[in-house]
Order: C-alpha cells, then sequence, then structure tokens
C-alpha cells in the first residue's frame, strides 16, 4: 500500500513539474516606446510597448522561450517596498525604449508551457502567478483595452542581450516580430 501511494505521488509531481515553469519567468523584449500613467513623475501605472517573448527561467538562467509577440505589456507598482525598486527598473525600460537594444527583465510564475503563451484568447484563464493568485499578464494588442494592469515583479533588473552567442536567436525573432505589422 506504501509504495502504491509513494508511485502516486512520484506521478502526480512528474506531472505538475510540466504545468509549472521551472524557474523565474521574465521578458525578453525590445521595447519601442514607455508610456507612464498618470504622469513620468508620478507613475502609477506603465505600457511597455514592443515585441515581446516570455523566457522560463528568467534572464539570468534562460531556458525555452515563447514565440514572440507584438503589442505591449500593462503593468502596475506593486505594494509595499517593492515600488522604489519598480520604478527604477520602469526608468530602466524607457532608457532603452527606441534604441534597438533587445533586454531580459521581470519575475512571475507562469503556469503551463512558455510555447503555449499567446494562444489563449484575451478571456481566458491567466498565465502567471503573482504571490498567491493568478494574474493576467500577457502581450495587449494595440486594439486591446489597458483595463486591468498586472502588478510589477522585479527580477535581477534589465539585462542586455547580446546580438551574437546564445542569445543570437531570440533576438532576431524579437526583431522580425517588430518588423510585422
Amino acid at each position: 500500500m506504501k509504495a502504491a501511494k509513494a508511485g502516486l505521488v512520484g506521478v502526480l509531481l512528474f506531472a505538475a513539474a510540466d504545468l509549472i515553469a521551472s524557474g523565474p519567468v521574465g521578458f525578453y523584449g525590445i521595447i519601442e516606446k514607455v508610456v507612464f500613467e498618470p504622469s513620468e513623475k508620478a507613475p502609477e501605472r506603465i505600457q511597455i510597448w514592443g515585441a515581446f517573448a516570455v523566457v522560463d527561467g528568467g534572464p539570468a538562467r534562460p531556458g525555452a522561450t515563447s514565440k514572440p509577440l507584438r503589442g505591449y505589456l500593462y503593468f502596475k507598482l506593486p505594494d509595499g517596498s517593492d515600488r522604489a525598486a519598480a520604478r527604477t527598473e520602469w526608468m530602466d525600460l524607457k532608457s532603452v525604449a527606441g534604441t534597438g537594444q533587445a533586454i531580459g527583465f521581470g519575475n512571475w510564475g507562469f503556469v503551463g508551457s512558455v510555447q503555449d503563451f499567446g494562444s489563449r484568447s484575451s478571456n481566458g484563464i491567466p498565465y502567471f502567478l503573482g504571490g498567491s493568485r493568478q494574474i493576467d499578464v500577457r502581450v495587449r494588442r494595440d486594439y486591446d483595452p489597458s483595463a486591468s494592469p498586472a502588478v510589477y515583479s522585479t527580477n535581477a533588473g534589465i539585462v542586455k542581450l547580446p546580438d551574437k552567442g546564445s542569445h543570437a536567436d531570440i533576438v532576431r525573432q524579437l526583431r522580425e516580430a517588430l518588423k510585422a505589422r
């Protein structure tokens, strides 16, 4: 009986490993512009426009990536002590906007396979976990309303991705996504 229970637990743990990404999930992106709301001097929310791909493991430990999508990410400041760090990252995001520099940023818990990112409708189940709740982190199209920003989650700051070497393929894909209208 104990062996059967241990076997069942092992099967469940193995199946769960396929459902939750293996580490901090962030975005790779090339940012065209940022929009602060209500203002740059006192931002509470940010729209980050460009091309983005989800990366399993985050920028520091890259794993699988999703297909890059063009649009915008919409975030609001976190509560508490993380607000200052988020505002600092937002200014860093602004500093690379329009330069063509590919970057990695952010930290969310992803549910599912990163290859499936973007395949569900905007009314589908949110893909990410923030704290203990699901949050709606997605690349929105320019026609999507921006009514519900996700909480911004900081990681290691902004990481610049090189055009050559291990990141060359994703940088090329991000640039191609920017060309698509």
